[in-house]
């Protein structure tokens, strides 16, 4: 059976990410997994992820670290090694999908 994790590398843009969730939300097929890879964001956005895991029909991971400066690759490396899938699509934190 095909399994898809889903990473969305994110950083202070709540808003943004927002969009990103709900057009995930509207996939004719979920995900298997959605993991947000947050490279030190803070209380908005880990309150907006709260709110999308009791929305979304599919697992909603935070994969969190301090804000040290740009650490994109490190945040993204850790989702991976969380990802339960057999597949990985990296999506950055404003990119909306097609359903």
């Amino acid at each position: 059976m095909i399994s898809i994790s889903v990473i969305v590398t994110t950083y202070e843009r709540p808003k943004a990410l927002n969009a990103v969730l709900k057009s995930l939300s509207l996939q004719v097929k979920l995900p298997t997994e959605i993991i947000v890879a947050d490279d030190g964001s803070g209380q908005k956005t880990r309150s907006l992820i709260k709110s999308w895991q009791s929305k979304i029909a599919c697992p909603l991971i935070h994969i969190w670290q301090e804000d040290k400066g740009f650490r994109a690759a490190r945040i993204r490396n850790l989702a991976v090694l969380s990802a339960k899938g057999n597949y990985l699509i990296f999506l950055d934190g404003d990119c909306i999908v097609f359903p």
